[in-house]
């Protein structure tokens, strides 16, 4: 069965202990009912469209009920637990899953816009931090000093801070150019470029690069 969420709205200002948001309900492809919750820690509710949604909605309480419980893992405050599926908890996590996905977006976009400007590391899909240039980085890159220059920033500025799960999050700087640098492959996300256009590769101190592999 295949149960949606629809012309999501959702509230920051007013998800206070739960997420405040209205929406259409779909099931099958139908439009069969409506979904919200307030936002003040109480319960989502849904309500049918028509006689043909209430029985849609029937249904889909049916089918969630067969569906596995939901797990929560345990942390510091309690220990683990588990819940019985059903509908209301179907869509909240439907709306967290369209959340999730709406804020990683915002996040992809902002993450290119900064890698535009100079050389950016960090969790991917989580958080970044970015050393930038005056120019932007396909100037830079266009210099005949530029290569060497994004080369060396890497090794003595970012391969420091790839730990604890951060990556160097470029997929506009040459990956001879990060090779060189000495990052392994699990250090960074793959590139859309694979070599240097313009300039040349400048020869590396072999300390320090040795040192970039050792890390």
């Amino acid at each position: 069965m295949k149960i949606e969420l629809k012309s999501i709205y959702h509230s920051i200002q007013l998800s206070e202990e739960t997420e405040a948001f209205t929406a259409n309900l779909y099931i099958n492809g139908v439009h069969a009912g409506y979904a919200k919750n307030e936002g003040h820690g109480g319960n989502t509710f849904y309500q049918p469209k028509n006689e043909k949604g209430r029985e849609l909605i029937r249904q889909a309480e049916e089918y969630c009920k067969t569906l596995p419980p939901i797990e929560y893992p345990a942390d510091k405050y309690m220990e683990a637990f588990s819940i019985d599926m059903n509908l209301e908890h179907y869509i909240d996590d439907l709306l967290n899953k369209y959340l999730e996905k709406k804020e990683t977006a915002k996040f992809n976009a902002k993450l290119d816009k900064t890698m535009l400007k100079g050389i950016v590391y960090g969790v991917p899909d989580q958080s970044f931090g970015a050393i930038t240039f005056n120019l932007p980085l396909v100037k830079v890159l266009a210099h005949p000093k530029g290569p060497q220059t994004v080369l060396q920033t890497i090794i003595d500025k970012i391969l420091p801070k790839l730990k604890d799960g951060n990556k160097l999050l470029n997929t506009n700087i040459p990956e001879s150019i990060i090779k060189a640098a000495g990052l392994k492959e699990e250090q960074y996300v793959k590139p859309t470029i694979q070599n240097i256009r313009y300039g040349t590769i400048p020869d590396v101190d072999e300390n320090k690069n040795n040192r970039g592999r050792s890390r």
